[in-house]
């Protein structure tokens, strides 16, 4: 795959949102994600929708922090473990790399799908349908009534998704992202066993 799809990603893109990363760190990205780490490290594109979080433990809302097993992940209780996430959309879908390619993941059901092998794959991927992938229509509409998305939070419905929720601006709210994660992780351990029609309690 072309590097050139990822170069056209970045030219979507903002700013760095972290400087970039020293040799001697650069070697602790996972291989697959040094090509886009080491042009861009962090940035949003298509406005706030699309988020690459940034590498290096000083710098906020980092890729290891975002990771640590105790700050949303054990609410999944392993579901998702052998995913290193690195990016998310709009609503806090994340993009997460494995052994085997990068995936797209869905935190509300855990269902993945498989996108690319490489970042190159991703990118282009991701431009090739940057309307569904990111959430970017929306959030030019919520912010247009709205105004800017607070730093640290993503886009959703109080009732998730899957149950119902409306991809409508009016029914989504800004709600900070490890407490969103949290909540997602938590509806999904109520519902992943259970028959259609059963109750859940949100208490979101």
């Amino acid at each position: 795959m072309s590097q050139q799809a990822l170069n056209d990603l970045l030219a979507q893109g903002g700013g760095a949102l972290a400087a970039p990363l020293p040799a001697e760190e650069l070697q602790y990205v996972p291989e697959p994600l040094r090509p886009l780490i080491s042009k861009r490290n962090g940035f949003y594109a298509f406005g706030p929708a699309l988020y690459v979080r940034p590498w290096g433990a000083g710098y906020q809302g980092n890729c290891l922090w975002w990771n640590a097993k105790d700050l949303w992940r054990q609410e999944y209780k392993g579901v998702g473990d052998d995913l290193l996430f690195f990016a998310e959309d709009l609503f806090g879908f994340q993009f997460g790399l494995a052994r085997s390619g990068f995936y797209s993941f869905d935190p509300e059901t855990t269902e993945r799908e498989f996108m690319a092998k490489d970042v190159f794959g991703w990118a282009q991927k991701i431009l090739s349908d940057a309307d569904n992938l990111t959430g970017a229509p929306l959030g030019d509409a919520w912010i247009e009534q709205n105004g800017p998305l607070p730093l640290g939070t993503r886009l959703a419905p109080v009732v998730p998704f899957f149950l119902g929720g409306e991809f409508e601006v009016d029914h989504l709210n800004p709600i900070p992202e490890v407490e969103l994660m949290r909540f997602r992780g938590d509806v999904f351990q109520q519902t992943k066993d259970l028959p259609d029609g059963a109750q859940v309690d949100l208490g979101f």
